[in-house]
């Protein structure tokens, strides 16, 4: 237990950020020249979202949900501010008893649990971003004032228990033909059971997800990579491959602002197709000039163009498993040449919420004290939707490792450069040559 005094300090930190964030977004509408929107504002446009808005919001949120999570009552945080799938998941596996006798590591917990160990880490690394459980170090957890809510012995578990069920019974209410978020979210209902059956405990398969236990079928923001990379320092016939890119638009942003560039978009026939038509309207120069090239690939099974300067896939390796990743990967890398090619990736990063010395990456943006290392609440969105991703398709949101280690996998051979931050999202940049991170 900490004194009184101790508590305080910590809080008022919190308050200093909460303060600090709220003056740099107010410093940024002053810079801009222009005028500070309130909740009755309702022009869309008047919102900023440029970089330090988004450094400091990422900031705010995160002090924000820590100082509420330190200083509510717990089950006031529990009932209002915890993702109820994971909660779902402890409850189901019982963390929060089993932690009673101290510090676990996940692969303990897991294996006491009879549940998949990287799958259970998953949903309690989402958890303790949200302030439940407490990772110690680095896959171990603790019990915390929030987590203790959910030991059997507690009746506000039970109440816990209820509000999970509730909450997928209401996905069922209506007859009107479920939309798309209704389809994840009853997929998301289902999670602790697809966790905890026996014979999907260690799959990695899209068929073997909460979404077809919940369906019986698979499924199948503002930070662009022309504003986050540093396109004016590489050469002006750069050619830009974006594989998976839907109609393009992302290369379609990237050649308005560079219009010496030439740019690829490669996805499935029919989307292609669909691209034709929008490239026609709403850029008809760029076809005219050449500078786009619209081709069909299944990059599941075919290699992109040939001999592009910059490959780039956005949202693309988080619908995908390890395997299929390292395939993708490989088929890019095919195409590479050796002299200078680069891979961007355009994603969720996961970071860890331990400190660790000398890990620094470059590029990386660093939390302040007392938020936790990867911003807290700051980041959730990403880690919610890891749990989609492994709801869904069995598939994953990734941290910094997880990219580079399935970059390295057997004829991939990618190296990393480093993180480019979009404060909501990253890019990551990748190349053939061998090369050394540097502190930034």
């Amino acid at each position: 237990m900490v004194t009184v005094d101790e508590a305080a300090a910590e809080y008022f930190q919190l308050v200093d950020l909460i303060r600090t964030s709220v003056q740099g977004v107010l410093d940024e509408y002053t810079a801009a020249s222009r005028p500070v929107p309130t909740l009755d504002c309702t022009n869309p446009f008047a919102v900023l979202n440029t970089q330090g808005v988004r450094d400091a919001v990422r900031v705010l949120e995160g002090a924000y949900a820590q100082l509420i999570a330190s200083i509510a009552p717990a089950q006031h945080v529990m009932l209002n501010g915890v993702d109820p799938a994971c909660i779902n998941v402890a409850l189901t596996t019982k963390v929060a008893d089993q932690l009673d006798a101290g510090p676990m590591p996940v692969a303990e917990l897991a294996t006491k649990s009879g549940v998949d160990a990287a799958k259970l880490g998953r949903v309690l690394r989402c958890m303790a971003i949200q302030h439940c459980f407490t990772e110690v170090e680095k896959d171990v957890y603790a019990n915390n004032k929030l987590s203790v809510c959910l030991r059997s012995s507690e009746n506000v578990s039970g109440l816990l228990g209820f509000v999970c069920v509730y909450a997928q019974s209401q996905l069922y209410l209506s007859d009107e033909p479920p939309r798309s978020s209704d389809d994840v979210n009853m997929g998301l209902a289902h999670l602790a059971q697809a966790l905890t059956r026996r014979e999907w405990i260690g799959s990695s398969k899209t068929n073997a997800s909460a979404y077809v236990l919940a369906h019986g079928q698979t499924l199948f923001e503002k930070a662009t990579v022309e504003v986050l990379y540093p396109w004016s320092a590489v050469r002006d016939d750069t050619t830009f491959c974006d594989i998976g890119g839907s109609v393009g638009h992302v290369s379609m942003a990237l050649l308005k602002a560079n219009p010496s560039f030439r740019v690829v978009v490669h996805d499935l026939p029919s989307v292609i197709e669909e691209a034709r038509k929008v490239w026609q309207r709403e850029f008809p120069e760029a076809v005219d000039q050449q500078s786009v090239q619209l081709l069909p690939l299944d990059f599941v099974k075919q290699r992109p163009l040939p001999g592009c300067n910059y490959y780039y896939l956005k949202h693309v390796l988080h619908d995908w498993p390890d395997a299929d990743c390292v395939t993708i990967l490989e088929n890019i890398r095919a195409s590479m040449t050796s002299d200078g090619s680069k891979l961007l990736l355009h994603e969720f990063t996961l970071r860890d919420a331990t400190r660790q010395r000398g890990t620094v990456t470059a590029g990386s943006a660093h939390a302040p004290e007392p938020l936790l290392p990867n911003f807290g609440a700051g980041v959730l969105r990403h880690h919610l939707m890891d749990v989609n991703m492994l709801s869904t398709f069995n598939s994953a949101e990734r941290t910094l490792d997880d990219f580079i280690r399935i970059g390295q996998v057997n004829a991939a051979g990618f190296r990393f450069v480093r993180i480019w931050e979009g404060g909501e999202v990253t890019v990551l940049e990748f190349t053939v040559q061998p090369v050394h991170a540097f502190v930034s």
